[in-house]
């Protein structure tokens, strides 16, 4: 009979999986949407990566860590706040999550879903790269600094600050790099539209500001109140 320590770590995965799925889901069908248009604009677009990521952290953070992001994980993993198998585990129910949610977009409007995949702006690969790295820091560092026990009075808006960190960082990055932060939320319309170009970036780039966030935040915090969670 299966354990309901085993049953609870099966579960954060599944969860991980739908609250990646939500948030693609929704950053794609907005992109797409308004594309043509350019109704929303990018201030628009900003705000629906912050809100959504605020609901999603809500939503299933006590259950998954609400992570949803390749990055966020290796950083938590630099960081010795989880294991190896865990982290990979973690990734792979990001990058199904973000597959089913450009699945369901594509399914909804058709290639013209092509527009949420993410590129450079005229193709300027060093800008975009740079850009990449300094964002997804800051919305790494921002996700370790308020999500330690040690920050109790500001723990309940963390989510608040998270989604907003991400929201502002597309504001005036989108339209520079495509305002990715994010691996599986890159690959999943990458892969669905099977437009690959430059695609290297958006894992290379969220992965090594990822790692410098952890670095620079275990440098600076101390949190030894936090023991390194159980597989």
């Amino acid at each position: 009979m299966e354990s309901k320590e085993s049953t609870s770590h099966r579960n954060k995965y599944l969860v991980e999986i739908v609250g990646t799925f939500i948030l693609v889901y929704a950053i794609c069908s907005a992109a797409t949407v308004y594309h043509n248009t350019g109704q929303l604009g990018i201030i628009g677009i900003a705000l629906v990566h912050a809100l959504v990521l605020t609901a999603i952290i809500y939503a299933i953070g006590y259950r998954s860590g609400a992570q949803v992001n390749p990055a966020v994980t290796i950083g938590l993993l630099a960081a010795g706040k989880l294991r190896p198998k865990e982290a990979a585990l973690y990734i792979l129910s990001q990058i199904i999550g973000a597959v089913i949610g450009a699945a369901v977009v594509y399914t909804i409007f058709g290639s013209s879903m092509s527009a949420s995949v993410t590129l450079p702006s005229d193709g300027n690969v060093v800008r975009a790269f740079v850009l990449e790295t300094v964002m997804t820091f800051t919305l790494v560092y921002v996700v370790l600094a308020t999500t330690t026990s040690k920050n109790f009075r500001i723990a309940p808006l963390a989510g608040v600050a998270i989604g907003f960190t991400l929201g502002f960082n597309v504001m005036f990055g989108g339209s520079i790099s495509g305002g990715s932060l994010n691996p599986a939320r890159s690959f999943g319309p990458a892969l669905v539209a099977g437009n690959f170009n430059y695609h290297w970036l958006y894992w290379i780039a969220p992965i090594i500001g990822g790692l410098i966030s952890a670095g620079v935040y275990k440098a600076l915090h101390k949190d030894e109140d936090l023991p390194l969670p159980s597989e």
